[in-house]
């Protein structure tokens, strides 16, 4: 039988081999560290938790009570910074974190209180993975056909209110799912998950402090605590409109950039927003950057009037890239330099033709600069190009679904065991369930189902419209969230406007 290949799989350690044969190797331990997507050191730890789990860790309800306390408080910020940016981020679990290692809690204590926050925060994530596409096709004129709006007369809190409880529902159907995402993803064929190494060194740092080792927990925490400084000191200059003048609002770093010239050149053609760019040229008036370079007859010399290339400054992404490493940072952002390098020049350059649907027809992309310029690149990515990049996460997930096809298979089999009253994997005889049972999976499947049509049926949905509606969340949570989670486990971020986007032209089709 040959060895399973992986994009992400890193060899074994001689001395972590060597642990791992005489069962030396620990949690949190330098070997463990040294392993991590080995494939070997998951599946050890796992039949480690296995054998040693109902000992080391105690359900505690006052830390689940302590951490969806502290996440219900964030799911507000999580939902705000992923409708604005993309992407669900929340440092709610290293407030409940901060909160454990206070009290000196033990790891598995912190890993309950963290987790328990991290599923209360990330509640309003189907919320932001949906209701996007909704009002989209509602108020946003880029999505208007000829005749206006596809979801007209839309009552949007009403729409609100059903996004919300729908949400919530597919949530709890989707930790079911993850049961499955867990195995296949974490353990048989184990993602990067970037980001997953400083959650470790955070329980490191609270073990530390639990077994008295305060010197070295001190140190790590004076490390934390400057690079969190530097970081939001920085951030606050980069984003924070501090200088008020003339009725408009700067954050500083724009203001110097606008005002700051350099010969005849402002410095906001290389910067503005929080971004480092390529030359974009300024406005003669104010001096605000033009944020892209413009596409024009007399400048179709120019190359950056094909692309944009640019760096956010944004400490996250810097953070995830490190902890990616070079190899896998460059496979996450081939996506990128094939688009940004090859196909978006390439429809700017061919002068490809893009649907308009307010016009109902598909016109030269370089009309829309007829007798002036505009940003052709950004038209090219966001009527074009991003429907192949849509195209290559479903695609790509898909695929990455289909290859685990066995493992389904097997897990499926255990669901289907499970509901004949045999053991399954889940359950350890004289220690009790190591993880949800699989066969609660079809239970709540079915309880959501039901719910759903409930749902939208009261928030004004026809009963066969509501029907159709919950057939599509329930096949949805599955497919997505599958493909939802594949992409953090190899990203470290959760493709927010990517599923919106999907669930966008689920819906098209669903109305059309």
């Amino acid at each position: 039988m040959g060895v399973e290949k992986s994009a992400y799989r890193q060899p074994v350690t001689p001395q972590g081999l060597k642990a791992i044969e005489k069962g030396t190797l620990t949690w949190l331990d330098d070997d463990m560290y040294n392993n991590l997507n080995t494939g070997v050191l998951e599946q050890y730890l796992e039949e480690k938790n296995l054998d040693e789990s109902f000992e080391v860790s105690h359900w505690s309800t006052p830390k689940v009570m302590y951490g969806i306390a502290i996440g219900a408080i964030f799911s507000g910020v999580t939902a705000y910074i992923g409708l604005k940016l993309g992407l669900a981020i929340s440092a709610a679990w290293y407030i409940a974190y901060l909160l454990g290692m206070a009290l000196k809690w033990s790891p598995s204590e912190v890993n309950i209180a963290t987790s328990a926050t991290t599923g209360a925060t990330h509640a309003s994530t189907g919320f932001i993975f949906t209701f996007p596409a909704i009002f989209l096709l509602a108020s946003d004129p880029r999505y208007f056909l000829a005749d206006g709006p596809l979801i007209s007369n839309a009552d949007t809190f009403n729409l609100a209110f059903v996004g919300i409880v729908a949400s919530m529902f597919a949530g709890f159907l989707g930790i079911m799912y993850f049961i499955i995402f867990r195995r296949v993803w974490l353990v048989e064929d184990p993602l990067p998950l970037p980001g997953f190494e400083a959650t470790l060194k955070m329980l490191d740092i609270a073990s530390d402090v639990n077994t008295g080792a305060v010197e070295h927990a001190r140190a790590s925490l004076k490390t934390i605590g400057w690079w969190t400084t530097i970081t939001m000191g920085a951030l606050f200059l980069i984003e924070y409109p501090l200088v008020w003048l003339d009725g408009k609002k700067w954050a500083l770093i724009d203001f110097l950039a606008e005002k700051g010239h350099i010969g005849e050149y402002g410095l906001a053609t290389f910067y503005s927003k929080g971004k480092i760019h390529q030359p974009s040229g300024i406005d003669e008036v104010t001096g605000e950057s033009l944020n892209y370079t413009h596409w024009s007859e007399g400048a179709a010399w120019n190359p950056f009037a094909y692309t944009y290339i640019g760096v956010a400054l944004t400490p996250s992404m810097f953070a995830i890239g490190w902890f990616m490493k070079t190899r896998v940072a460059f496979l996450v952002n081939l996506g990128t330099l094939v688009g940004w390098f090859f196909l978006v020049p390439a429809v700017v350059y061919f002068n490809f033709p893009i649907y308009d649907a307010t016009l109902q027809s598909s016109i030269p992309i370089q009309e829309y600069a007829k007798g002036g310029s505009a940003s052709l690149q950004m038209i090219a990515f966001s009527k074009s190009v991003r429907t192949i990049a849509i195209g290559s996460i479903v695609g790509g997930g898909m695929f990455g679904l289909a290859k685990m096809w066995k493992t389904f298979v097997n897990i499926f089999a255990d669901i289907g065991s499970a509901f004949k009253g045999e053991g399954s994997q889940e359950y350890m005889e004289g220690k009790g369930w190591y993880e949800w049972p699989l066969k609660h999976i079809p239970i709540f499947m079915l309880i959501t189902f039901v719910s759903m049509i409930l749902i939208f049926t009261v928030g004004g949905f026809s009963v066969l419209a509501s029907l159709v509606f919950a057939t599509v969340l329930i096949l949805t949570t599955f497919l997505l969230g599958a493909i939802a989670v594949r992409v953090m486990g190899e990203t470290g971020i959760e493709p927010v406007s990517g599923t919106s986007f999907i669930v966008l032209l689920m819906l098209l089709g669903v109305f059309l």
